[in-house]
């Protein structure tokens, strides 16, 4: 019989579930009321540790603070670094919600402010220009402190350099980080903070945040889509199509490169062979004039 609350079988189980927020919480309890029995260096507990951070938007930011002071001990610096870039990138990608203050996302911005981490900065510049504070303000103050400086041009001309190709907008990603470190103060009878909680609603959704991101990879957009429909309170492991419950991939009604957006109304989970069945160019998909085209013989349609 299994021992679930080897750190292996944790990692199973989370994987099982479909990295269910549930599941993720559970394991980090186990391995707290286990820390003086684990192994250092496990790559168990690094990967159980990584995928409660990268839990973006889930309530527990008191466990998360655990998880962030536990990963320092667990993880090489290498891997704790590649962890933060990570989160980072996944939250400056990801929904925002308004009423949260995300303390443990913070924390993980200042780290790589506080250590220099120079490839996070062209995500620091996206998530501070999308004005949701107040994330936004500490994106802002990591830049200034990787840059070395809060002025602009400094700022523009760090973000132009052969090393971050990802920063294709450096200019506007500059201009984002100095409205966040710099507020203006506006005519308005509405009150900072009415209009703070209205900056954040209008932000919530990255922008053209691909402007500043690397290339996500296949694994990461999984696991971001996948948290965006649980959150809309949808399984991630039953297809949306046949309604089979097992291992699924999330796509888009309306691909990305068409407009489509990552909000859940546009989300589709589909089991593998469903996912198999879905036009894969835009000439099987639509017509010339843009419309959707008839699904060919073994093909699945979503319209």
């Amino acid at each position: 019989m299994s021992d679930l609350t080897r750190p292996a079988e944790l990692r199973r189980l989370i994987e099982d579930s479909g990295h269910a927020f549930g599941v993720i919480e559970k394991a980090v309890e186990t391995l707290r009321d286990r820390l003086e029995t684990l192994e250092p260096d496990d790559e168990d507990v690094v990967e159980i540790l990584r995928a409660h951070l990268l839990a973006i938007g889930s309530p527990s930011d008191v466990l998360k603070l655990f998880t962030l002071e536990m990963i320092e001990r667990a993880a090489t610096p290498e891997q704790a670094e590649a962890i933060y870039v990570e989160v980072l990138e996944v939250l400056a990608r990801s929904p925002i919600r308004p009423e949260r203050t995300y303390p443990v996302e913070r924390a993980v911005v200042k780290k790589l402010g506080d250590k220099g981490v120079e490839r996070a900065l062209s995500a620091l510049a996206v998530l501070a220009g999308r004005e949701v504070y107040p994330l936004s303000r500490t994106a802002a103050r990591a830049v200034a402190a990787i840059v070395g400086s809060t002025d602009q041009d400094a700022i523009t001309d760090r973000l132009k350099r052969d090393d971050l190709p990802e920063a294709s907008a450096p200019d506007e990603l500059s201009e984002g980080v100095k409205r966040a470190l710099f507020p203006q103060k506006r005519s308005s009878t509405k009150s900072s903070q009415a209009r703070r909680r209205e900056l954040t609603r209008q932000n919530a959704l990255p922008d053209l945040a691909a402007a500043g991101l690397r290339p996500e990879t296949d694994r990461a957009r999984q696991q971001r889509l996948k948290l965006i429909v649980r959150g809309a309170d949808r399984d991630p492991k039953r297809c949306g199509n046949c309604d089979q419950l097992g291992p699924a991939r999330v796509g888009h009604m309306v691909p990305p490169s068409r407009g489509g957006t990552d909000l859940p109304g546009n989300l589709v989970v589909l089991c593998r062979e469903c996912f198999r069945r879905l036009p894969r160019t835009r000439a099987e998909a639509f017509d010339e004039e843009g419309a959707p085209n008839a699904a060919a013989p073994g093909q699945l349609s979503l319209f």
